[in-house]
């Protein structure tokens, strides 16, 4: 028992290790030492397994340690398991079931963002989209928070290329400009009877290991049920289950 109890201490403090140096990006055992308040003598013990078995990785030259190819495999292991099309629509599905909420997914193509999943509660208003769909991205949420993502001029000729064709679909760049800055400042994007009429919408980005956006996620309601508070409760709810996504697929949220 004592054995098992020792071993599984020494896995605690070798993880503890590895995700330290993962931090730091490459050190030394004393510097390490330092930041974890342990002995240099249990750190040379746990970085010298930790580097026989490839998880850490020596330079010769300077004596520090980075993170190796072994921990790497690791990572990407999860990243196999981790799936947008897995991890988001549980989360959705427990929103809406809630019967306040219908809830969207969607990517950026172009001008234009493709919905990948639509669920919906059975209230008064029917937003009919379905896997497939499209909308201009600069009319939805979820495009708004997608875009706000890209340099200004890369939005610009998204813009201009929506409007190429399509007679009267002239758009304040200005403003639009003016709300992708709020949309950077507060995280995520509100579309209020823009894309669809009486409708309500929140959307947040969805991200991975690596911060980069994949996806974004959208809560909507009826403006008319809204109610007092009622932006603020679908802004934290929609925060909260993007964040939940995300993390899902390996981002660290916070």
């Amino acid at each position: 028992m004592e054995a098992s109890r020792g071993g599984s201490l020494m896995l605690h403090k070798g993880l503890h290790v590895l995700r330290q140096v993962a931090f730091q990006g490459e050190i030394g055992v004393r510097e390490l030492a330092r930041h974890l308040g342990w002995s240099p003598t249990v750190v040379h013990r746990l970085v010298t397994s930790l580097h026989a078995e490839g998880f850490l990785e020596k330079d010769e030259a300077s004596a520090r340690y980075r993170v190796g190819a072994e921990a790497f495999e690791v990572g990407r292991a999860f990243l196999k398991s981790a799936r947008l099309e897995s991890c988001a629509p549980p989360v959705m599905r427990a929103i809406v079931e809630e019967g306040e909420y219908n809830a969207f997914l969607s990517v950026l193509r172009g001008s234009r963002v493709v919905y990948l999943s639509a669920m919906q509660d059975n209230g008064p208003i029917n937003v009919r989209m379905s896997p497939g769909s499209e909308a201009p991205a600069h009319r939805t949420s979820m495009g708004k928070v997608m875009l706000a993502e890209l340099p200004d001029e890369e939005i610009l000729q998204k813009i201009h290329f929506h409007q190429q064709g399509r007679p009267g679909s002239e758009i304040d760049t200005v403003q639009l400009m003016d709300e992708i800055g709020l949309v950077r400042a507060r995280g995520y994007a509100v579309a209020d009877d823009e894309a669809f009429r009486g409708v309500v919408s929140v959307g947040v980005p969805i991200r991975d290991f690596s911060r980069k956006v994949l996806a974004s996620m959208a809560l909507s309601m009826p403006r008319a049920q809204m109610g007092e508070a009622g932006l603020e409760r679908l802004t934290a709810r929609a925060i909260e289950a993007g964040e939940r996504i995300s993390a899902s697929l390996g981002a660290r949220t916070g």
